[in-house]
């Protein structure tokens, strides 16, 4: 918990994360700037422990509720059954909205490509960003890796795709724990042809791995992320390269200036104060 003191608007954040120590995203790093005007407890849908002790961090008290995930997830689940709360969804993923997004209070969506999908909301808000604390340009001279590619080994990030390319080639990912044979598939078929892998790094050696790249590759589909990886690449000044036929992540190549945590900050404060005032 932070804040000042209990004159805050209180703010419980509901996420769902299986690696809760290698979060330093843009979200993050703005929810942090965000506890210097709002008192905020984090409650984390993948520690169970946590979550029925703490029954979600909600107590009865809490002027707004904040959710990160996709629709039809796990925290969208959860976040629909709070009416009797003010609340807002952080949207990630690209899944449609069910019915149930009118129970939101303020949508928050991270990219243009996704908006007309929720144009039907009243209150919607841009919100998303770069953690630019850990995320910037080095004056590291030493070039290690002529591809790096950054996202998990599942099939929709399409990493066969780096077979084609010359030179020395990297992917840093999470292997997937709960679809091993998926993973171990990717990993033999990448190893095969000569591309080294490794499993997901701290963040702040992630940013200096891009920052030893010559290019930063996301083939991913439209359905496979690589948001974060785009921004994080072209914050630490990195040539990046995407499918074309991705126009989501094109669209991340066209943004400038590159959006930072405390951009991402102060929009999410614009739509949480819009539903308390």
């Amino acid at each position: 918990m932070s804040g000042k003191n209990t004159s805050e608007p209180k703010i419980v954040f509901i996420y769902d994360h299986k690696y809760p120590t290698f979060w330093m995203d843009g979200l993050s790093a703005a929810l942090d700037i965000l506890s210097t005007d709002f008192e905020i407890v984090k409650n984390n849908l993948n520690d169970a422990s946590s979550y029925i002790n703490n029954n979600g961090g909600l107590i009865g008290d809490e002027d707004f509720v904040l959710g990160w995930g996709a629709f039809g997830s796990k925290v969208d689940n959860y976040m629909q059954q709070l009416s009797e709360y003010k609340k807002g969804l952080c949207i990630a993923g690209n899944a449609q909205p069910p019915k149930g997004a009118n129970k939101y209070d303020v949508l928050f969506y991270e990219t243009k490509w996704y908006r007309p999908q929720i144009n039907f909301h009243p209150n919607i808000i841009h919100a998303f960003g770069v953690n630019t604390d850990i995320f910037f340009p080095s004056d590291m001279s030493i070039i290690l890796f002529d591809y790096l590619g950054v996202g998990s080994f599942s099939n929709w990030k399409r990493w066969e795709k780096m077979k084609g390319k010359r030179g020395v080639r990297m992917v840093i990912g999470e292997y997937q724990k709960e679809n091993e044979d998926e993973s171990l598939s990717i990993v033999k078929d990448l190893l095969r042809y000569g591309v080294m892998v490794s499993d997901m790094i701290n963040p702040i050696d992630l940013s200096r791995f891009y920052s030893s790249s010559r290019t930063v590759y996301m083939p991913s589909d439209i359905y496979g992320g690589g948001e974060r990886t785009v921004l994080e690449a072209r914050s630490c000044g990195c040539n990046v390269e995407i499918e074309p036929d991705n126009p989501k992540l094109k669209e991340l190549l066209n943004w400038n200036p590159i959006p930072d945590h405390i951009w991402y900050a102060k929009q999410l404060k614009k739509g949480i104060l819009s539903c308390l005032n």
